[in-house]
């Protein structure tokens, strides 16, 4: 008869007291494993499998099912990086599927995913900016923005067999992540090794001399063919490359430290000669300005001068106009009034003398209706009339031709008429 071992178990969750049964025992206090959210748990079951659970989450592990729980970072890109993700297929050929997961993201890959490990040529931790070791630089986060490196292209011989070194400063920009992932492992590799043959070709077709004069071209990308080739075919652009100075041998960087001295002490004398005769020169142009200016000044002044006699001249005829249109106003004022005047008086004696003239007129007028009256009334007008004149010492009479017969009579009927008409040429 067999006896029946199997165990069962169970998980007593704190925070509790726990009091075993006679029949159970502790097999250990299991510890929490917490996730937030930055973070994931990795579960490795004791069958095989592995299950990822994304944070925040909390568990125990549970020692007959778990084999272990990891809590792992989640892998934080921005937007300037991007990942290489391979995951198991078994449709595909192979049995591995590549994506690229780009920024800005929080990643954490499943059970059967990975990242891809990126082991490029790189600058080791003792060395300089400018060396380079292979694998030396390891990184999981891909850069997808542009990029620099500096690389210096040692002992380089031009053809008149001289030793120089190259300093460059390349710049470069990731444009296709899977060319690049199918056509090299190391870029920056590729790079340095495109660089150096195209500056040593470069080099060895020219002499120092002609370097010296020719150094911009290693600014030129049409210099750098084969750089600017492999950069494309293993999906970058090359942006542009800046040449950063050369380095040559001891000896010949004495020589040529000497002609660079020498060069600059005659450039500094030209210099200090084209100084002197460029502050002549314009010391000669300071004083011919001032002289120019000094000329205009007095033209002005002389200008200024001219203006204002004139205006003062125009104001002395303006005034002098003035004074001769007041004089002639006055003058003719005046002989206006004294015209006025006249006529007024001319107007005055001229109604006075009417004036008599009318009352002369009425007198006589009435004088001749008191004399038709005489007459009318057979009265002597002559003694009438004499007798109104003053005392006289002598008379004068007048004949006037009538006879003293009877036809008299007639005469007498007309005579008192003419005595009259002589009485009043007489008085008059």
């Amino acid at each position: 008869m067999g006896v029946d071992t199997a165990v069962e178990h169970r998980i007593v969750r704190g925070p509790a007291k726990f009091i075993p049964a006679p029949n159970e025992w502790v097999h250990q206090k299991l510890r929490e494993h917490i996730a937030d959210e930055n973070t994931y748990m990795e579960i490795r079951k004791r069958a095989g499998p592995i299950q990822i659970i994304h944070g925040p989450h909390s568990m125990f592990l549970d020692p007959i099912e778990d084999e272990s729980i990891r809590v792992l970072a989640a892998t934080m890109i921005d937007a300037s990086e991007a990942l290489v993700v391979y995951k198991h297929s078994t449709k595909q050929q192979g049995g591995v599927v590549r994506r690229v997961f780009r920024g800005p993201a929080r990643f954490i890959p499943a059970a059967d995913e990975y990242l891809h490990q990126f082991e490029w040529s790189g600058v080791p931790k003792d060395g300089s900016k400018t060396s380079y070791q292979p694998k030396a630089l390891k990184f999981t986060k891909l850069k997808v923005i542009p990029m620099t490196a500096y690389h210096n292209v040692s002992e380089v011989r031009t053809n008149d067999d001289t030793l120089i070194t190259i300093k460059l400063m390349l710049f470069y920009d990731l444009i296709d992540i899977e060319k690049m992932l199918d056509a090299t492992p190391d870029p920056i590799g590729d790079f340095i090794n495109a660089a150096s043959s195209d500056v040593i070709a470069f080099c060895s077709a020219v002499s120092y001399e002609t370097f010296l004069n020719e150094t911009h071209k290693l600014n030129d990308l049409a210099t750098f063919a084969q750089l600017v080739g492999r950069a494309e075919h293993i999906g970058y652009r090359m942006e542009k490359v800046v040449f950063r100075g050369f380095q040559a041998g001891e000896r010949l960087q004495a020589m040529h430290d000497d002609a660079i001295q020498e060069r600059t002490r005659l450039r500094l004398l030209e210099e200090t000669q084209a100084q002197e005769q460029r502050a002549m020169d314009l010391r000669l142009a300071a004083e011919q300005q001032r002289m120019t200016k000094e000329a205009q000044l007095k033209v002005e002044q002389s200008r200024l001068e001219a203006d204002i006699s004139l205006r003062a001249q125009k104001a002395k005829l303006e005034e002098q106009a003035l004074v001769d249109s007041a004089e002639a106003e006055r003058a003719r004022l005046q002989n206006e009034t004294a015209i006025a005047e006249m006529r007024a008086k001319a107007a005055a004696e001229a109604d006075i003398e009417a004036k008599k003239l009318e009352v002369e007129k009425g007198r006589n007028e009435e004088q001749l209706r008191v004399m038709r009256e005489m007459k009318s009334l057979n009265v002597d007008i002559t003694k009438v009339l004499v007798s109104q004149q003053p005392h006289v010492d002598s008379v004068i009479k007048l004949d006037t031709g009538a006879r003293a017969d009877g036809g008299g009579k007639a005469a007498a009927s007309d005579a008192p008429g003419k005595g009259l008409i002589g009485a009043l040429q007489l008085n008059l």
